[in-house]
């Protein structure tokens, strides 16, 4: 698909301008959204402030007088083509409240868990399944976070190590439709994202269960088996009635990586498929954020920074920067100190400013519980009692003050 952009010098930017690309990555900036119209002077001088050039989409915007240079370019990437499409908050609204949608996320969550459980249990026996009753697995999962991610976001923080090989195909399952969400893929597509990623890991029934839940260091040979999972999967999938070539991709290339250091056939940038990108991605985030039998997890917003650290080596930075707008720079769940020295959970995303999600409070600023939570929705500017606008002081290790944010999930 032929993308066009004008790359423009900030002192020629004005109102009405659409700009698709910073000289510099996103989050880097204040600029915590991928592309935006300018709408006000204050959007010039930001611009001015962070940045010495950008790129303008003049099919959304207004044009450029004076572009520094005009790109036209027929890019072979898929990501391309979803950035042009409508965002994913435009083709699915948020429907309902975190609080209004938490028990139908928690039931449709354990129901894919339950049938996860059972079809891998049939898979170990040497039976047969058919993709459509995988589909009917994550149906409800998927539509409960189109009306709104953050629920399942919440949910996910509920993590046991022993179940760890059912839910983390859930989970990273329900974390690849929120993105796709975010990137406005069509429902289709998000069936078989939601499908693929739910059965990537299915070749490791081929393994032997100690080599699994070893949890000292693998030998090489060791290492080698556990890689041919992937080869394992992607033929069991293959074999499956009603299957198609994108689930099958999204199981072949979970292990790829960006800079060709993956497995199985160490593929480079943008050879490997979009959906392979995202579901190596979801894959990573919530296997590093989860207890497992050979590693702790870490916090959520931790997990964010390492993500961020290995772009354009592990991940490409698009997908990166991208995936970070989807779930926040503070993911729902994360435990934050106010200004005002209140302690917090994020309780859900503010899509347009994401450095302000709303919280629901735990501790008062004396660092005493409240008996009844009361929330504050950072996107209103709430001012302290000496009129300073209320901010995100700093994310607090799980369990810090004795915490123990699982009795608030519910």
């Amino acid at each position: 698909m032929a993308v066009t952009e004008q790359k423009v010098s900030v002192s020629d930017v004005k109102i009405g301008m659409y700009v698709s690309r910073l000289d510099r990555p996103w989050l880097e900036t204040r600029y915590l959204f991928q592309g935006f119209h300018i709408s006000t002077t204050d959007d010039i001088t930001e611009l001015r402030d962070h940045c010495e050039y950008v790129y303008v989409d003049p099919e959304r915007g207004e044009s450029v007088d004076r572009p520094l240079e005009t790109l036209r370019k027929n890019d072979t990437d898929e990501l391309a083509s979803v950035f042009t499409r409508a965002s994913g908050d435009t083709l699915y609204p948020v429907q309902t409240t975190v609080e209004e949608e938490l028990h139908a996320c928690r039931e449709s969550r354990e129901h894919a868990v339950d049938i996860v459980t059972n079809i891998l249990e049939e898979l170990k026996a040497g039976h047969s399944i058919k993709v459509q009753s995988v589909r009917r697995a994550v149906s409800g999962m998927m539509a409960s976070i189109l009306r709104n991610p953050d629920a399942f976001f919440w949910l996910t923080r509920l993590k046991n190590k022993d179940d760890y090989a059912y839910t983390h195909c859930v989970d990273a399952c329900g974390l690849a439709v929120a993105f796709g969400r975010h990137l406005g893929f069509s429902k289709p597509e998000l069936e078989d994202l939601a499908v693929g990623t739910l059965l990537f890991d299915i070749g490791k029934l081929q393994l032997p269960d100690g080599l699994l839940k070893k949890p000292g260091r693998l030998t090489d040979a060791e290492y080698r088996l556990i890689r041919r999972h992937v080869q394992f999967g992607a033929q069991m999938v293959r074999e499956m009635k009603g299957t198609n070539k994108e689930i099958v991709s999204i199981v072949l290339h979970h292990h790829e990586r960006h800079n060709g250091s993956g497995y199985p056939r160490g593929i480079l940038g943008n050879n490997i498929p979009v959906n392979g990108r995202i579901a190596a991605l979801v894959d990573c985030y919530d296997a590093i954020t989860s207890e497992r039998a050979y590693s702790s997890a870490i916090s959520s917003y931790d997990a964010v920074q390492m993500i961020y650290e290995w772009r354009d080596k592990d991940f490409q930075v698009d997908m990166v920067e991208q995936f970070i707008q989807c779930i926040g720079l503070y993911p729902t769940g994360t435990l934050v100190e106010l200004s005002t020295g209140e302690v917090g959970l994020v309780l859900s995303q503010n899509r347009v400013r994401r450095l302000r999600p709303k919280v629901m409070l735990v501790l008062d600023s004396n660092k005493i519980a409240y008996e009844i939570n009361p929330t504050l929705d950072l996107i209103e500017d709430p001012e302290d009692d000496e009129g300073n606008v209320i901010e995100i002081r700093r994310p607090l290790a799980p369990g810090t003050y004795g915490i123990n944010a699982e009795n608030f999930y519910l």
